[in-house]
């Protein structure tokens, strides 16, 4: 491959055949120079190699031509191929900038997410928008901010209320023993009715929302894989095409009469704002609201 000291070498005679007495054998040696150049321009054209540098040198071969007078039709068209692929090649080369820097922004997210940091991850996220407004993972993780952040004011309000009321309990002494009785018996009815209940889930927000699904046996899977294996298979399905969901991402185990939420993910489930540990066992009352790795919303009503 022929580089740029080496078109600078091929133009040299071009000056020097200006000087010579003899017109015709100038013109027969400019001739030849010419067909050289030519040969050379278009060998760099047949390059499979299409790297910015190469089509910057092919640029700068066929405008030389043209400098030193050796335009036509064939210089021209070369020279204006060269600009086009120049120009092609720049755009594409700074769309995938774009896309690699969009990847790491999000990988950002949701490590923000994950650590709870929801101030960095919602400027990310608005960063992101304003850049690219339709894209699909940037949408879900805004609503996933905006789920956690909602959740952490309904928590505050909750503590305060909690607050209140062991305020209360103490003062009123001991007619908040009384209380406490009324309260366990309470509890202990709602077992007892609880294992003649069933219990249905709702999604309602994200992949699938609007459906709902009641289960009915003692083990309830959720996640994206599809199986015809009974010991393979979801009672859930939620396709998703960005790999958030796992293939088995969590299930839904009924024991004496309770429900417990039991997580096997690889992107995190999420109760309460709070990320499950793999195998975990977190009780389920009616109107919780658990979420599979910030891409679907789900509700567990008891019936």
């Amino acid at each position: 491959m022929l580089n740029r000291t080496a078109l600078s070498l091929l133009l040299l005679p071009i000056t020097l055949s200006a000087q010579q007495p003899r017109p015709a054998a100038a013109t027969a040696q400019r001739d030849q120079e010419k067909a050289t150049l030519l040969n050379f321009c278009q060998q760099m054209d047949q390059s499979a190699e299409r790297t910015l540098q190469n089509i910057r040198d092919r640029t700068d071969c066929w405008k030389r031509m043209q400098l030193e007078g050796m335009g036509d039709s064939v210089v021209d068209a070369g020279y204006h191929a060269a600009v086009a692929d120049y120009d092609a090649a720049v755009k594409s080369d700074s769309v995938r900038k774009a896309g690699d820097a969009i990847d790491q922004k999000l990988a950002a997210v949701q490590r923000a997410i994950q650590a709870r940091d929801l101030v960095t991850a919602r400027r990310v996220v608005t960063a992101i928008l304003a850049a690219q407004p339709d894209n699909q993972r940037a949408l879900a993780f805004r609503d996933r901010i905006g789920g956690l952040t909602k959740a952490q004011q309904v928590r505050t309000a909750l503590f305060i209320v909690a607050g209140s009321v062991l305020l209360l309990a103490l003062v009123l002494g001991a007619g908040s023993k009384q209380l406490a009785a009324r309260h366990r018996r309470l509890l202990l009815s709602r077992k007892a009715d609880a294992s003649h209940q069933k219990a249905v889930l709702e999604i309602v927000d994200g992949i699938g929302r609007g459906k709902i699904y009641t289960i009915d046996g003692p083990i309830f899977r959720i996640g994206s894989a599809e199986s015809d294996r009974p010991e393979e298979r979801n009672d859930l399905i939620l396709s998703d095409s960005t790999a958030f969901i796992s293939r088995y991402h969590c299930a839904i185990v009924r024991k004496n009469g309770r429900f417990f939420l039991i997580d096997s993910s690889l992107n995190g489930t999420y109760m309460d704002e709070e990320l499950l540990e793999r195998g975990e066992h977190r009780a389920l009352e009616d109107g919780a609201e658990f979420s599979l790795a910030g891409m679907a919303r789900v509700k567990f009503l008891m019936m």
